[in-house]
């Protein structure tokens, strides 16, 4: 009984649906080829924005122990660890190390920018996140506009009491399209949020990791050890 109550809803939900996306016209159709922009956009970020993408972990322990690799003249193996472990993080260590500037300004500001680099690259798509806040509930008020002006330039004033009943239900079918466009920009600024937040953490904790690198490398800074990641970089090259 329950099961046979539960399928004969289902037309029925399914019909106030096709209704509801009916009635919004034009507009509730741009609202949801934006919806599936938002949702796409938040599916590739969540997969791309994470911790094993940027900041893997077996980076993090190399470069927060870069001075023992320097230590025990292994530069070699610290190098391999970043090159296997493709990401944001190695990157910019690679950077670093395999580009071997002369001193720690240097080092620093070749970090800097390629960290700059990387954030822009990590930021790809927000912008169409932003678009879509900015957008849906425009166009959801726009749609409700629309289809009160239609309402109003159909009112036949010599039949009160229906045009009483036809204005009520062409005013609540045309604020249909505010409440699509609401509903899709409020997830969607939660996940830029989200987001956002995700990418300033990742870059203060890439920035730390950078700098204990540096400072590793460039603490008590030689010849020697200069000519070490010369001659390392040559011979990865060869």
């Amino acid at each position: 009984m329950i099961f046979s109550d539960i399928t004969s809803e289902i037309p029925y939900s399914m019909s106030s649906v096709y209704n509801f996306v009916i009635d919004g016209g034009i507009f509730m159709f741009c609202l949801i080829l934006l919806s599936i922009i938002s949702v796409t956009v938040i599916i590739l970020k969540g997969l791309t924005l994470r911790v094993s993408k940027i900041i893997p972990q077996p980076v993090q322990r190399a470069m927060k122990t870069s001075g023992s690799f320097i230590d025990e003249d292994n530069i070699s193996s610290l190098t391999d660890c970043l090159r296997s472990h493709n990401s944001p993080l190695s990157r910019i260590g690679l950077g670093v190390i395999v580009g071997a500037p002369s001193n720690r300004v240097e080092a620093s500001s070749t970090a800097e920018a390629k960290a700059r680099e990387e954030i822009v690259i990590m930021e790809r798509g927000i912008a169409l996140l932003e678009v879509v806040i900015t957008i849906a509930p425009l166009l959801g008020l726009l749609g409700t506009v629309s289809g009160l002006v239609g309402v109003f330039s159909n009112v036949d004033l010599t039949e009160a009491g229906s045009s009483r009943v036809a204005v009520s239900r062409g005013i609540a079918e045309a604020l249909n399209t505010t409440i699509a466009g609401l509903a899709v920009a409020v997830p969607t600024v939660i996940a830029h949020s989200y987001f956002t937040k995700k990418i300033e953490r990742f870059g203060v904790r890439m920035e730390v990791l950078t700098d204990t690198l540096i400072t590793a490398f460039y603490k008590n800074p030689s010849e020697v050890l200069y000519s070490k990641i010369k001659g390392l970089v040559s011979d990865k090259t060869e």
